[in-house]
């Protein structure tokens, strides 16, 4: 990364422009959200407001990445975008041709992101996150060019929002270009309308909002009373509740007693797919931090019982203390590596299997992008292939724990189609003893929250 002396930048910009050269000296992207709380666990110095103004500049940056990419290499390419509209499509067309190899994949992005000096990356990440923000402010990160920058960036913009083509509705999204093909394939199984790819693009410009799942039913009238307390603003949506306010929620009397668990609304709509009745069998076989664990318990009313497993034994740590913490005291926790059928309990054998088996599988989580924009940068088409041939193994293999008439959910957070209709076409080639209930994409952009998919399958009896 070029990292010129910005004598014009305050002690503020000076701190962000080493988080950020820190962040690229890595050899790949590490998960954002983590690697800030540690950087300021390393600095402690950093004042609240600092933090949080740290936290939305670097987020901004990997958001707005590929877009300040291109941004950069466009102005210094000289394209003009104004004067004639045939002669700016096509130097747009041929500037492309020759950028897509040194983009084409999170490697290359990060090289040539090094490139870029600090203070002109964030001109143009700063003009973005302006814009969004509806404030007439110049660009945060003043240049001596930073007016004709500010001139081309618009004239830019408004060519890319007047195309139609899939590439240029990518850059604008600041979506790497070769998820085009995926994309193009979501909307034609998915039918999306333009106008809703084009609010899903949109939507990944923004973080969702703080979805709230009640554990108990009866706590909620307390659980509002307190939060609007604290100056929350709570919508109701359904079962779920979208919480709006600048405090910590963890803080919160409700959230320490387990009145409520955080978790986004297409998680909880997964959740709601595993139709549980008390008295039921559950694995949750790729249970991760135990969300979708927490909720099923919850429908049970601790009766029964659900079983949570995980490859990560730390997560299964995680599972505990939240359970305990809520009082659910029909949560089982046990390691699972994927590979061959667990060794249950008698109680399991004695009915046969499970009621209902929950294959919550790894995935490129392209569908937490709003979350965690990171994560764009982890994907190419290798890590697709690699986590399909895993996704078929574990929902094979969680398969051979459910009861005759049991049924299966297979679920991801991705909305890649060789990761969910794909996967649920070949697993029906090969177990003719199901057959699909149900399957659809979640949340995004239906709902303002993550985009996820959900399929449910029924054993014959």
């Amino acid at each position: 990364m070029t990292v010129e002396p910005i004598r014009h930048l305050n002690s503020r910009k000076r701190h962000l422009a080493d988080l950020w050269s820190a962040a690229l000296k890595l050899d790949q992207l590490p998960q954002m959200d983590r690697w800030i709380s540690e950087e300021f666990r390393k600095n402690p110095s950093f004042g609240s407001r600092d933090r949080k103004w740290y936290s939305e500049m670097l987020f901004a940056g990997i958001r707005f990445g590929f877009l300040a990419i291109i941004c950069q290499k466009a102005y210094e390419a000289q394209l003009k975008f104004s004067i004639d509209s045939a002669k700016s499509v096509e130097s747009w067309n041929q500037f492309l041709i020759k950028l897509k190899p040194e983009i084409d994949s999170p490697a290359k992005i990060l090289s040539v992101w090094k490139t870029i000096s600090f203070s002109q990356f964030f001109l143009w990440t700063e003009m973005r996150y302006l814009s969004l923000s509806a404030t007439a402010e110049s660009p945060f990160f003043a240049s001596e060019d930073s007016e004709k920058c500010a001139s081309f960036y618009a004239e830019f913009m408004q060519f890319l929002q007047n195309s139609t083509r899939t590439d240029d509705k990518l850059c604008l999204a600041s979506v790497p270009l070769w998820f085009g093909q995926w994309l193009e394939e979501r909307c034609e199984v998915s039918a999306w309308t333009q106008a809703e790819q084009a609010h899903f693009l949109a939507s990944l410009a923004t973080r969702p909002p703080l979805w709230l799942r009640m554990n108990f039913a009866d706590r909620l009238p307390d659980v509002r009373k307190e939060l609007e307390k604290e100056d929350f603003r709570i919508e109701s949506h359904g079962s779920a509740l979208q919480a709006n306010g600048l405090k910590g929620i963890f803080a919160t009397e409700s959230y320490r007693t387990g009145a409520f668990e955080i978790q986004d609304l297409a998680s909880q709509e997964i959740g709601a797919h595993v139709d549980v009745r008390p008295g039921q069998l559950v694995w949750d076989c790729c249970a991760g931090g135990g969300g979708k664990t927490l909720q099923i318990a919850s429908l049970l009313k601790n009766k029964g019982a659900v079983f949570a497993s995980d490859i990560r034994e730390y997560k299964l740590d995680e599972i505990k203390k939240r359970a305990k913490r809520a009082g659910f005291f029909n949560i089982r926790c046990m390691a699972w590596d994927g590979i061959k059928k667990p060794e249950f309990p008698k109680e399991v054998q004695l009915r046969h299997g499970f009621d209902w088996v929950l294959v919550d599988a790894p995935c490129t989580s392209t569908g937490t992008w709003r979350r965690n924009p990171d994560a764009k940068y982890r994907v190419n088409a290798q890590n697709v292939e690699n986590l399909v041939q895993l996704q078929l193994q574990l929902l094979q293999k969680a398969a051979e724990a459910l009861k005759p008439g049991g049924h299966l959910v297979y679920s991801t957070c991705s909305w890649i189609v060789a990761e969910n209709e794909d996967i649920c076409r070949e697993f029906l080639k090969s177990n003719s003893g199901f057959q699909l209930v149900s399957m659809k994409m979640l949340g995004s952009p239906a709902s303002n929250a993550d985009t996820m998919f959900a399929a449910v399958f029924k054993a014959s009896i």
